[in-house]
């Protein structure tokens, strides 16, 4: 393998230093947008600084910017691809290619951030000049962001490259073979465990304890440990959070009341989705809706359900600053396609009460699982389910029901589907080979010890 070959292979993983380039950026043995490692952790302001470069990385567009969070949305009935990307209409036929630029970029973008956290966890302990307080807290949100990062991968690759340590020289320990996704998880615990005990409970865009202990809730729910799942959505439900009064209020304001983890953007540091998602006439270019012939969320909300119009258009929604309304039928969930100031709520308490409720019912805990769900139900004007009559069967469906409406465009519906085995029945997908993605082909070819998906 040439040296061009192998640095591309770090350009496509992001795993080289604390910069995400282009292979030509690599051929370049001091490159002016790098970090040199050893002069960014040589003080507290260096070690600081690093941690905001990694929630930084997140906030790209390849990231928790657009794609991650977006794509399972349109990989599963919620979005339709109504734009011209030919890359995005793979995606929404579940047909993509090796080479898709969107999934490469998506790939190359996780991996560059943890990359990011593995340096942090490496060098930040030998960094002076930092109270050990400060200096857990640093290394805990750089553990919390790893382990987000890897159950996104996972989901959506299935068995990834488990990488732990930060990677600065293109030799052949970037020849790294896949991992189990359940090692994987393994990793993920072990990371928001480590987390859970150094970080502080208030941090605003950043890690916290109570959303370490939400991923938590998340992960064990992912893996059918009901009780864990249950014991520590509980946990967070019992914390300083509170349901927003209102839907759009939770999903519409900055850091409201029930935000448990948020990503910020502001006029320097953009968000995508409603520029993505927003037909021209307000601004946007229109290459995702709800309102498309493959997407069915229009028609999953009950009668009386304020979800619906604080999540798409009745025709009469008004972006602030802008002439005209948003067409009946698109989402306004996002709503800043000029300077794309939307954050992206990556946990919220709703969540921890439909995990809380969905652990209850696989244990039988119908009782339990009703007044969480109801919580999540009543808020949005809906009434109370009664427990005379109701099934686990039953009582099951409606929860999915619930999440499908409540973390519309949040990024949860494709993993959703596929962790209950609804994916291909719903979606009417007969290859079950398509609930992975492929691994990108740039990969595939310069390193030797990754295999593909099966399938592609």
């Amino acid at each position: 393998m040439n040296i061009r070959s192998k640095l591309c292979t770090l350009a496509l993983l992001g795993l080289l230093g604390l910069t995400s380039t282009g292979c030509s950026d690599f051929l370049n043995p001091e490159p002016l947008n790098s970090i040199d490692r050893d002069v960014a952790f040589t003080d507290l302001a260096g070690a600081q600084g690093a941690v905001v470069g990694l929630y930084g990385n997140l906030t790209s567009a390849n990231s928790l910017g657009l794609r991650v969070p977006a794509f399972a949305d349109l990989l599963a009935d919620n979005l339709d691809h109504t734009g011209t990307f030919p890359s995005f209409a793979q995606l929404k036929s579940r047909n993509p290619l090796p080479d898709n630029a969107e999934l490469n970029s998506m790939y190359s973008s996780l991996y560059s951030t943890i990359n990011r956290a593995n340096n942090i966890i490496a060098q930040i302990p030998n960094t002076t000049g930092i109270s050990d307080a400060v200096r857990g807290q640093l290394i805990g949100e750089a553990q919390f962001v790893r382990a987000y990062c890897y159950f996104m991968l996972t989901n959506y690759w299935g068995d990834v490259a488990l990488v732990l340590t930060p990677t600065t020289t293109p030799d052949n320990t970037l020849f790294v073979s896949r991992a189990p996704r359940e090692q994987v998880y393994n990793q993920i615990r072990a990371d928001l465990d480590a987390a859970e005990g150094v970080l502080p409970a208030v941090n605003v865009g950043r890690a916290t304890r109570w959303a370490a202990i939400a991923l938590k809730s998340r992960l064990a729910l992912y893996r059918q440990q009901w009780a864990d799942a249950a014991r520590f959505a509980d946990q967070v439900i019992a914390g300083p959070f509170t349901l927003a009064s209102t839907y759009r209020a939770a999903v519409a304001t900055r850091n409201p009341t029930e935000s448990i983890w948020e990503i910020q953007f502001d006029a320097q540091v953009q968000s995508s989705y409603a520029f993505f998602m927003l037909p021209t006439a307000n601004g946007g270019r229109f290459e995702m809706s709800p309102g498309g012939q493959r997407a069915t969320l229009l028609a999953a909300y009950e009668t009386g359900d304020q979800r619906r119009a604080a999540t798409i258009s009745d025709g009469n929604f008004q972006i602030v600053g802008r002439t005209g309304t948003v067409a009946q039928g698109n989402q306004i969930k996002y709503f800043d396609p000029g300077t794309g100031t939307d954050n992206f709520k990556a946990i919220r308490l709703a969540e921890m009460y439909l995990n809380s409720a969905e652990a209850k019912a696989q244990q039988q805990d119908i009782t339990g699982a009703l007044t969480a769900l109801n919580r999540v139900r009543t808020r949005a004007g809906l009434p109370a389910l009664l427990e005379t009559g109701l099934t686990q069967a039953n009582l099951l469906a409606a929860i999915a029901r619930e999440r499908r409406v409540e973390l519309a465009l949040e990024g949860h519906r494709w993993f959703d589907l596929i962790r209950t085995g609804q994916a291909q029945s719903v979606l009417g997908i007969t290859d079950a080979t398509r609930l992975l993605m492929p691994i990108p082909f740039r990969e595939i070819v310069n390193n030797p010890n990754m295999k593909q998906n099966p399938g592609y």
